[in-house]
């Protein structure tokens, strides 16, 4: 199984915008349950499109095994995958959060320099 987190924005042109105005971005959790690498980040980017959502930046991946989960959600969330296939997490944020234009991922590489 893998696991994607992408910098996500919602699509001004899709249902999800109306109903979600004040938010203003996301961090999205995808937990895919593919053989295939690349297929499984495709398929995660087009999970989240299919939410309404525009996938702008891929921030984390890796391949996940069972027997090193810890945590009880991330073992529900491995669970929810194998049953359906996928799982996507939305960590979303107001449009007016004080850091909601600081971008960490550049700020970190720039720092580790």
């Amino acid at each position: 199984m893998y696991l994607f987190t992408f910098l996500s924005r919602i699509d001004p042109k899709s249902e999800a915008a109306e109903r979600l105005s004040n938010i203003g971005g996301a961090y999205v959790t995808c937990w895919i349950n593919f053989k295939d690498y690349e297929a499984s980040e495709e398929l995660a980017k087009l999970l989240i499109r299919k939410s309404g959502w525009i996938a702008e930046k891929k921030t984390e991946e890796s391949v996940v095994r069972k027997r090193f989960l810890k945590k009880r959600k991330d073992k529900q969330f491995y669970s929810e995958a194998l049953k359906h296939g996928y799982t996507l997490i939305f960590n979303m944020w107001p449009k007016d959060a004080p850091d909601a234009e600081i971008d960490y991922e550049s700020e970190n590489k720039i720092g580790a320099s």
